[in-house]
């Protein structure tokens, strides 16, 4: 038993340096890019305040000082006050305080999510293309998934308010956590929501109060750049897939209907961890605007089919967990390697779409599919029997 033991560790050791040293490759191999989203929050954070946040030609120059790309601000002014003293450290003191806190925070995402183990989750996290790009890039989507790994661990502690003032943290990226609210209507959880609420208020208030009263329109008034939007085909959601099949506005928003109503029908059904996976899997297919190091969040999703106690085709009417299919574990396996997100990055984008965004599809299809037929057979257990 100790030496089968040992044996899976080594081989734990092993997959994690194997998966850490393809994704350092790939680091630098892309090293154009370092640093670039982390450029453009120090830039903010020396500009909010001064009525100049969303004023392009101003944080472009501060950005292009450091680096050949400049990419424009478009969080709320509460996100940027936050990284003021950031950007009044020095620039490489900032960068590795703002590498050790994306580390930090995904070592509490594993340590959080409630998974039903962390072994095989921690070597994902070093396989993880879209995790190695964010921490090269600066990118503070896995800042987003401690935040929602904590609401959660709070809400099956009980601590409902303050559960939700940590899902308001998503007020930084709203996109990519739109279904959040929705899971949280679905369970009643209307203290969490009055958590979310009151942050979400704080939140704006600040930026009120530090960027002025036209900064909603400042900002909205960004999409105008082409810097903002330079590559809607290369994103990992409904917009990138359908940008390939021909699909429009409309497909999307039909879709994205489809996609909010099978969620709620999902959240009355589930336990918490598996909801959290499928709402961020949801939130990134709806978010009309992201990049492949946002798909970070799909983590908990892709790992859900390997978890014991939070399979996605556990049924709330009984205790038992039903067996996930095997093609979808091959198909999550497939998506904790990088090659989806470099065929996204490539002239064979749409292998990468079907993969990502695939994905997710199939996953929420295949929960409610499942429930749906397991209600039905229960239901028709439930009828009298009668016999000639």
């Amino acid at each position: 038993m100790a030496r089968s033991a040992n044996r899976r560790n080594l081989l734990l050791i092993g997959c994690a340096l194997a998966g850490l040293a393809v994704n350092g490759w790939l680091a630098i191999a892309n090293r154009s890019s370092w640093n670039v989203d982390f450029n453009q929050y120090y830039s903010a954070g020396k500009l909010v305040g001064t009525g100049h946040l969303y004023d392009w030609e101003a944080i472009r120059s501060l950005e292009l000082e450091r680096s050949a790309t400049a990419v424009p601000f478009s969080r709320i002014p509460a996100n940027a006050l936050v990284l003021k003293p950031l950007s009044l450290l020095p620039w490489p003191v900032a960068r590795g305080l703002w590498l050790c806190i994306g580390i930090a925070a995904l070592a509490g995402f594993l340590v959080l999510w409630p998974f039903s183990g962390r072994a095989w989750p921690f070597a994902a996290l070093c396989w993880s293309a879209p995790v190695a790009m964010c921490l090269a890039f600066g990118q503070d989507s896995i800042v987003l998934l401690f935040f929602v790994a904590l609401g959660l661990r709070l809400l099956m502690s009980k601590h409902d308010f303050w559960a939700g003032l940590a899902f308001s943290a998503c007020i930084a990226k709203p996109h990519l956590a739109l279904l959040v609210p929705v899971f949280l209507v679905a369970q009643s959880k209307w203290i969490a929501l009055l958590g979310g609420v009151a942050g979400g208020t704080a939140s704006i208030l600040l930026s009120f109060a530090v960027e002025g009263n036209d900064w909603p329109q400042r900002m909205l008034g960004l999409e105008r750049i082409p810097e903002f939007d330079p590559a809607p085909g290369r994103m990992p959601n409904l917009r990138g897939l359908l940008s390939f099949l021909g699909g429009s506005l409309a497909a999307e928003v039909a879709l994205g209907v489809v996609i909010v109503a099978a969620i709620w029908f999902l959240s009355r059904r589930q336990p918490l961890p598996t909801v959290g996976a499928l709402a961020l899997a949801g939130g990134l297919l709806l978010s009309h605007h992201a990049y492949f190091y946002d798909a970070v969040i799909l983590l908990p999703a892709l790992l859900l089919p390997f978890q014991a106690t939070t399979a996605p085709l556990r049924s709330r009417l009984s205790k038992d967990t039903m067996e996930s299919p095997q093609w979808l574990r091959n198909w999550a396996f497939f998506l904790l390697t990088p090659l989806p997100y470099l065929f996204l990055l490539t002239n064979a984008g749409i292998v990468g779409h079907l993969a990502i965004t695939g994905y997710s599809l199939a996953l929420i299809a295949v929960t409610v599919i499942h429930l749906r037929a397991d209600e039905m057979e229960r239901g028709n257990r439930s009828l009298p029997q009668y016999r000639d």
